[in-house]
Formats: structure tokens, C-alpha cells, sequence
């Protein structure tokens, strides 16, 4: 743990390097994050090197750590400006009555495909698991789970592609 503190000296040159990512109003909470990370998959072999801070190391942390938090774990943040205009309850109703019919229109899709491509597409898109952890855990290649898990997202963009155009632009009247 007294490594720890070591690569913490470091603090405000770890914020800096996150900084350099694009990531200003997250930076700091990024570094505490690859700290933890750091203590649950790191060692002091590999992170202190004759007495110094393996800083080329510390640097794929802190990206890779950005990384993970900008693909899906970034918390969204509404500008004050748009905070006062929350909309009325017939228009969340009309979204969320939009959003089930399309909901259901994948649904009856899918339906009509092989168990093979439904199975796949069912673990891709209600499991968090990426496509390489698919394929380790099916032994299935993964250019086959790509191959088929892409030929699956075409034929719903055929299924639903108007409707889902429909729903982004908030003509909900044309979804049927």
C-alpha cells in the first residue's frame, strides 16, 4: 500500500495527463478511479521500477481508465438551461408509448430468425458482455459472433429503421 502513496505524489501530473484526454469536469474523479484500479490489478513490481514510478504504465492506466468511463459510465449532465424545461406528462407519455412500439417491432423481428441468431443477439443485447467475452465464454470464434451479431443490426434497421427515424424526430403520430 506505501507504493500507493508513491504514485499519489504524482497526483496533480496524473489530473494534467487526464486533462489531456479532452476530460476536464471528470479528471480527478478518473485519477481516484485508476488508483482503485490500481490496488485491485496492479502490483508494486510493475508499477515501481528501481525506486521510481513506472510512469509509461501509469499512463495506460489513467487512458484506459478515461476510456472506460467515456464509453458508457460517464454520468450525463443537463445544462442549467435546459433543466426548467422538463416536458409535460402527455409528452413523456407519447415517448414512452413510441419507444414500446418500436420495442415491440424488434421484438417480433427477431422472432422470425434462426435460434442461433436470436440466442447471440439475446446475450449481446441484455447481457453487459462485449464480444470478446462472448466468445470466450461460448467458444465461439469471434469474427463469427461479429459477422452474425452485424447482419442482425441490418435486418432491424430494415424492420424498424422509419419508425426509429419517426421516434428521433418526435413525429410520434407516424409511428403505427
Amino acid at each position: 500500500m506505501k507504493w500507493l502513496n508513491q504514485i499519489a505524489i504524482n497526483h496533480n501530473e496524473w489530473v494534467s495527463i487526464v486533462r489531456t484526454f479532452g476530460e476536464n469536469l471528470y479528471a480527478e474523479d478518473i485519477v481516484q478511479e485508476c488508483y482503485i484500479r490500481l490496488l485491485n490489478y496492479s502490483s508494486e513490481e510493475q508499477m515501481i521500477i528501481d525506486g521510481h514510478v513506472n510512469k509509461p504504465y501509469m499512463y495506460f492506466v489513467l487512458r484506459n481508465t478515461y476510456l472506460l468511463m467515456h464509453r458508457g459510465h460517464k454520468p450525463s449532465i443537463t445544462p442549467i438551461e435546459h433543466a426548467y424545461s422538463v416536458k409535460a406528462d402527455e409528452d413523456v407519455k407519447d415517448i414512452v408509448e413510441a419507444y414500446m412500439k418500436i420495442e415491440d417491432k424488434i421484438q417480433q423481428e427477431v422472432s422470425t430468425w434462426h435460434w442461433y441468431d436470436q440466442k447471440l443477439w439475446k446475450i449481446y443485447r441484455y447481457s453487459a458482455m462485449s464480444i470478446r467475452k462472448i466468445a470466450k465464454e461460448t467458444n465461439i470464434s469471434s469474427k463469427s459472433i461479429f459477422v452474425t451479431l452485424k447482419h442482425c443490426k441490418e435486418r432491424i434497421k430494415v424492420a424498424v429503421g422509419e419508425d426509429y427515424q419517426d421516434y428521433i424526430n418526435n413525429d410520434f403520430e407516424l409511428i403505427e
